[in-house]
């Protein structure tokens, strides 16, 4: 098991307005599949119940923005009143960004704490709330396979066997095994185009990258240091308590370059495997994803005349006549309807 989770809470959720405001990003929201009990939670809170399970007795470090944390620490909250998770509330360390600057500043600042408090052996889950994955249980022998492959000082992350030939994800080319079910990666590809997405749907040997990975805290800050020292030199200066201070990290963070941690570290670094996902893996960023999860596509109270393969969530009631395979939704007092499947057109 990981003695750390750090989850990545940051990002507006902009393709999925108008659910997901600035004040109401989409981590906030109760997308997924409907508990035994009838519950739904929120993303962010999915992602706490798989930190706990897979990190049972250690810190979970939330990253997000500092207008975030009080209605993400609700949420923890509402979690933490449940007998089972009554532990929870003295686990969860919140760190405010005073910026958004991308996942490598994010997860270094996730990483300084720990280093700080748990030593640089210390092995950590890096995890963003904006997943859905099923089942857990799948997830958690996974996160072992990780965690064991990290100890051998590998940077891990996690790839998704694709499903379709996606042109909204970047994938991994993974090459031989190195034990624990572990391979090591020979490439980091971008978005690709169609053509190209199809072909490494033929070739059988590319994955998803999932944005999800496992190190010990102090690999990846050597790593880190070594391509992008100025993030690493510019975290050192700040002692422990300023890490949790949005105020005290402004003139520091608003200095720091605004980059991904696959271009920082894992696409420059000779040691970083893959773990071949056994769960479904579901990246919530547009419309198109939260309706495939969606238990009932069409809002109670809405209404469709000679229409069907449309997406309905709405506040209000709706109806729909002579229209198909739409998203129709209205949230916070607006509203959007857009064709299904072309949904990253919503972030534009």
């Amino acid at each position: 098991m990981a003695e750390a989770t750090i989850i990545m809470a940051g990002g507006s959720g902009t393709r999925l307005w108008p659910a997901s405001l600035p004040a109401y990003p989409k981590q906030l929201l109760r997308i997924g599949p409907i508990g035994p009990h009838g519950e739904r939670h929120s993303l962010v809170q999915q992602a706490v119940l798989r930190a706990i399970s897979a990190t049972p007795d250690g810190p979970i470090v939330i990253v997000t923005h500092r207008d975030h944390v009080a209605p993400i620490s609700e949420h923890v909250k509402e979690l933490a009143s449940q007998s089972e998770h009554s532990s929870l509330a003295g686990r969860v360390a919140f760190l405010p960004e005073p910026m958004g600057k991308n996942t490598a500043p994010a997860i270094a600042l996730g990483v300084r704490y720990l280093r700080e408090t748990l030593g640089d052996r210390a092995t950590t889950l890096v995890l963003t709330a904006d997943h859905v994955i099923n089942p857990v249980a799948s997830f958690i022998d996974d996160a072992e396979r990780a965690t064991a492959a990290a100890h051998d000082d590998y940077l891990v992350t996690f790839g998704i066997q694709p499903t379709r030939p996606e042109t909204g994800f970047g994938y991994i080319h993974a090459g031989d095994q190195i034990g624990s079910g572990a391979r090591m990666v020979r490439a980091f590809k971008e978005k690709p185009d169609a053509a190209t997405a199809q072909a490494y749907i033929d070739d059988g040997s590319y994955l998803w990258n999932s944005g999800m990975f496992a190190f010990t805290v102090g690999r990846f800050w050597d790593e880190l240091s070594r391509h992008e020292s100025e993030i690493t030199d510019a975290l050192s200066r700040l002692p422990l308590d300023s890490l949790q201070d949005a105020d005290r990290l402004q003139p520091i963070y608003q200095d720091l370059r605004k980059i991904s941690v696959d271009y920082a570290v894992m696409e420059r670094s000779d040691s970083v495997a893959v773990i071949p996902a056994s769960f479904e893996w579901f990246d919530v960023g547009s419309w198109d994803e939260a309706a495939n999860l969606a238990a009932e596509p069409v809002a109670p109270g809405a209404v469709e005349i000679d229409s069907d393969g449309n997406f309905i969530d709405s506040d209000l009631p709706v109806a729909v006549c002579g229209v198909s395979d739409l998203h129709v939704v209205v949230k916070n007092g607006k509203v959007l309807i857009c064709r299904r499947g072309s949904s990253q057109l919503v972030k534009a």
